[in-house]
Formats: C-alpha cells, sequence, structure tokens
C-alpha cells in the first residue's frame, strides 16, 4: 500500500471580497478596433492598449517628443542588425525631425552603411561563403573602410564623422541611404565603437588599425559629452546592439559621475528581439539608477521601429 502523505485544508482558507483586491486590468483598457477614429499617429495610439509593451511603447514616443521640444540630449545606440534590416531611412528621418541629437554605432553598423552607400547593397551568406574562405573578402569593401578612416583621420575628426563626409566627398551612388551622410546633414555626432578582431574589414592586411582605434577613442570622448547631458534629463534608445555598446554607454556613464555629473529625469529605452543581460544592466539599471525611467521592449527592429516611427510623426 502506497504511503499517504498530509493534505492541505483548503477549506481553512479566507476569502476576501474582489473590490478589495487590486487588479492590473479593467474593461476600460481594452480596446474595441471597431469604435477607432482618426488616422495617423493618434489612429495608431488610439490602436494599442495601455498595457506592458504598448504602453512602454507609447511611454517612449512621449519621453522622446518632450525631450525634443525642450531641446534636451537624445542619444541613439544601434546596432548593426538595424541597417540590415533596411532601416536606415527611419533613422534618418529620425534626426531630421529632431528625435536623435547624437547617434552611436558599431563597425560592423558602419561597413553596412559603407556598403550599401557605394554598392547598394550589403549583408552577405555567411554560411555560404565561411567553408568557401570567402567570407569577409571583398577587396572593395576593405579598400574603401581604409580610405574612409583615413580622411577621417586628416581631418582630425572621429570615425563616424570621418564616414559620413568620406561618403559624401566621393560622391557614392547611394549616399542618400547612408546614416552616417545624414548626421553630417543634421549636424549631429556619429560617433563608432570600434571592437578590434570584430569586423570583416579587421581581416584584412592592410587594415589601419592604429588610425580606426585612434578615431573610435575619439568618438568616445565625444559620446561621453553627450552623455553628461543627458543626465540633466534627456532621453536614451538603445536599438539592438547586445555587448558592445552597452559596455561603451556604460564607461561613458562611469566618466561624467567622475566629473561631477548627477542624472535626473532621464529616460531610458531598449530594443531588442530578446531580453540581453548587459542592456537591462549597463543601460537601463546602473547609470541611472533611482533618477530615471527605463523601459526593454523585446519585438524585432523591423516591426518596432517604424510603429514608434507613427507614434511620432506629426
Amino acid at each position: 500500500m502506497p504511503k499517504r502523505f498530509d493534505e492541505a485544508d483548503l477549506s481553512a482558507i479566507r476569502q476576501v471580497p474582489i473590490a478589495s483586491r487590486a487588479s492590473k486590468v479593467r474593461v476600460e483598457d481594452i480596446v474595441d478596433p471597431r469604435t477607432l477614429r482618426g488616422s495617423g499617429h493618434e489612429l495608431l495610439a488610439a490602436a494599442l492598449p495601455d498595457m506592458l509593451a504598448a504602453d512602454a511603447l507609447k511611454k517612449t514616443a512621449a519621453a522622446l517628443r518632450s525631450a525634443r521640444d525642450a531641446k534636451r540630449e537624445i542619444i541613439w545606440l544601434i546596432g548593426a542588425h538595424v541597417v540590415k534590416v533596411g532601416l536606415s531611412g527611419y533613422i534618418s528621418a529620425l534626426m531630421d525631425a529632431g528625435y536623435i541629437t547624437c547617434i552611436s554605432s558599431t563597425g560592423s553598423a558602419v561597413i553596412h552603411d559603407l556598403e550599401l552607400s557605394f554598392f547598394g547593397k550589403t549583408s552577405e551568406d555567411v554560411a555560404a561563403e565561411l567553408p568557401a574562405g570567402r567570407f569577409g573578402m571583398a577587396q572593395e569593401t576593405s579598400e574603401h573602410f581604409n580610405a574612409a578612416v583615413r580622411h577621417g583621420d586628416k581631418l582630425g575628426i572621429g570615425l563616424g564623422g570621418g564616414f559620413g563626409d568620406y561618403i559624401n566627398s566621393r560622391k557614392a551612388p547611394h549616399a542618400r541611404f547612408s546614416i552616417f551622410s545624414a548626421a553630417i546633414a543634421a549636424e549631429l555626432p556619429a560617433t563608432v565603437h570600434v571592437a578590434l578582431g570584430t569586423d570583416i574589414t579587421h581581416q584584412h592586411g592592410d587594415f589601419p588599425a592604429e588610425e580606426t582605434a585612434r578615431l573610435s577613442m575619439r568618438d568616445f570622448r565625444i559620446l561621453t559629452a553627450r552623455v553628461q547631458n543627458v543626465f540633466a534629463g534627456g532621453v536614451v534608445v538603445l536599438l539592438g546592439s547586445a555587448v558592445v555598446l552597452p559596455e561603451v554607454f556604460l564607461k561613458a556613464t562611469s566618466v561624467a559621475y567622475n566629473l561631477g555629473s548627477a542624472p535626473r529625469g532621464v529616460f531610458a529605452v531598449a530594443f531588442d528581439m530578446m531580453p540581453q543581460y548587459r542592456v537591462r544592466e549597463n543601460v537601463l539599471s546602473r547609470p541611472f539608477r533611482g533618477a530615471s525611467e527605463s523601459h526593454m521592449i523585446t519585438g524585432h527592429h523591423e516591426i518596432m521601429l517604424p510603429l514608434l516611427y507613427l507614434l511620432l510623426r506629426d
């Protein structure tokens, strides 16, 4: 005979009236699409329920609009995937509209931007090219990258600014799709933060490592100056970088604290296809603890950024 074990006596529980219970959802929160009216960003805002990620997205749009109108710092940190999935036009449009005052990216992002500007295509098939010994070996990409680095070094500017000016000065046939060219036109800083050994151009024997590092370090100082500004009630948007940019941003905030900055009223939001540890800790939690509102919004960039843009579009 199997042993019998003690069971909880559920007849002894104390029930409570539902009126005294805290509830997170009410009928007022339910969106009935049959009642929606209007158009544009107002229609989209009304269509999204004030719940969870949808509420965070609307709060992000409101924070961006408020920061723009108050002329506060708005820093965007974007990974390469943002460029690869066809969102350069959205980033450029947000610059034009004043929703970005500083944009920072990785070495791979600027490579995709460069290829799109000169060749009208990017994002090679790694699975096919790698075993053939061809992955990252495009001659023209390496040549343009190296020339852009030396162009920026000659001008005494950062890596991002150097790439934008190089694309413009060489009259790249598709320059209108370049984020870095758009940053030049908008007269705002575009910084590039390179981790040596992580990008395809580093594989080539003539890669100008010293110049690249020098310009990337200059960009770090430019970004850090902007982080000091964002402490005064600005907005930080991270879009699709899980490691490099969260680490760079954390060090920039460390310098800002060391130089006497104190954060107040900062709004920080991160978009990615899955929650990331460094994103949560280095962008949303540690830098502005107790002095900010922060949100993590999970979803594909090619869906979430157009939605955010439509909420902002006047």
